[in-house]
């Protein structure tokens, strides 16, 4: 069955504006995008008015599983202090739940897609909680534990989630050693030999903090005193000296790497082939310096767009962390916010997504007031309709009900 989306304004990417134009979803699938007094023949027409019709918006980072400490964990200064209290907090009740209604309302403000660290021992609730809503999903198993005797039989049961599953077709998998400060060297080397080896994404939190760069340096510091009060320091570690020195020991070649914050990442220590991953509201949560997003555009570092958790901002939707980036840094243009939260965030998971195109994913979201590139970054931004795998899975007025039609609107 063939439907067609007609809107006032079709942006199949950064740099395209269709006027009056259409997009023909056949199945789970793009059959074609452009002018609509071009549009094939199709089964249903649904006409979206004075709209904006794009890629559904890609959330390259979260952790849907901290949805339920929304708004207690207070930043106090100390970021070991704080991830001390997520590390307890994670334990209360009603994480399903709280993920179950963060995706909702992130699908209801045009997020189709989300980059989702998961616990191990939360793989399974997260999975059914993807299965429920219909989001898609890149599920980037956590491997944590600093003691390198550890690490076989840390990654063998991460692998088993990773690989093993039998998942949805809405849901995909990768690998996450979680940070420097808490990945053994021995575990780090295996994820990334397993996880490139089979073609399956990496992402690693790098550069977040000073706390981190202090104990990439020297090996000390608030983060080192949080491993030995939780019994899990290695003695015999040694330092690698900087960011750069620890990127050293990734190399990605099948695969994507995205390196999650980077807020203190230098251009030119970035390799090639990875991903930036820049969380917005987080960044200004545990008031950080300016971001680098410019320098590492200008380098031409990819750049995709996330959340990071509730727990470190107010939602998990990215509508949220475009308007807060077009507000904070002007200096970011409408066209690079939007291929952020489209096409590289779907690169950074390799999802065929991000753009619209023949033969690309069907996941769509559609907007009002019909306006341009910068309708990411505009306050009154209303989302009318979120299409994941052809599927509409929101959909509210002004647009007419599904199957019925109504005069193309011409926007001068």
């Amino acid at each position: 069955m063939r439907t067609a989306y007609v809107a006032a304004r079709v942006l199949p990417d950064a740099d395209t504006l269709i006027r009056d134009g259409a997009v023909v979803v056949e199945g789970d699938r793009i059959a074609w995008v452009g002018a609509f007094r071009d549009a094939p023949a199709a089964d249903e027409r649904v006409d979206l008015g004075n709209a904006v019709l794009m890629p559904g918006l890609v959330n390259a980072h979260s952790h849907l599983d901290l949805t339920h400490l929304k708004g207690s964990v207070p930043f106090e200064g100390e970021f070991a202090k704080w991830a001390e209290r997520v590390m307890h907090g994670r334990k209360k009740p009603g994480m399903a739940d709280a993920a179950r209604k963060g995706i909702r309302e992130a699908l209801a403000r045009g997020t189709t897609t989300f980059g989702d660290i998961v616990d191990r021992r939360s793989f399974e609730e997260i999975v059914e909680v993807f299965r429920e809503t219909g989001a898609r999903g890149r599920l980037f198993v956590e491997a944590i534990g600093f003691r390198p005797e550890a690490a076989n039989e840390i990654f063998e049961a991460v692998w088993d989630l990773v690989e093993m599953q039998a998942l949805p077709g809405n849901v995909a998998t990768g690998v996450s050693p979680h940070a420097p400060y808490s990945v053994s060297r021995a575990l780090l080397e295996r994820a990334v030999a397993v996880a490139d080896g089979h073609g399956r994404p990496l992402a690693v939190h790098l550069a977040e903090t000073l706390e981190e760069l202090a104990f990439l340096r020297h090996g000390i510091g608030p983060l080192r005193e949080l491993l030995k009060r939780a019994g899990a320091d290695d003695p015999s570690f040694k330092p690698e000296g900087s960011a750069a020195a620890f990127l050293a020991l990734i190399e990605m070649t099948r695969a994507p790497l995205l390196l999650v914050h980077g807020n203190y990442l230098r251009p030119r220590d970035v390799p090639a082939a990875a991903f930036v991953v820049y969380c917005p509201t987080a960044h200004a949560f545990f008031r950080h310096p300016e971001h680098p997003v410019i320098e590492l555009l200008e380098e031409g570092v990819r750049v995709a767009l996330g959340s990071d958790s509730a727990a470190s901002g107010e939602t998990v939707d990215l509508l949220s962390e475009t308007q807060h980036l077009a507000r904070e840094r002007p200096d970011v243009s409408p066209k690079a916010i939007f291929r952020m939260a489209t096409e590289w965030g779907a690169r950074a998971l390799s999802f065929d997504a991000g753009v619209l195109k023949a033969g690309c994913l069907a996941d769509l979201a559609a907007f009002t007031p019909a306006a341009g590139h910068e309708i990411l970054g505009r306050p009154d931004a209303r989302c009318v309709l979120t299409v994941v795998d052809g599927r509409v899975l929101h959909r509210v007025d002004p647009a007419p009900p599904l199957g019925e039609t109504a005069k193309l609107p011409t926007v001068a």
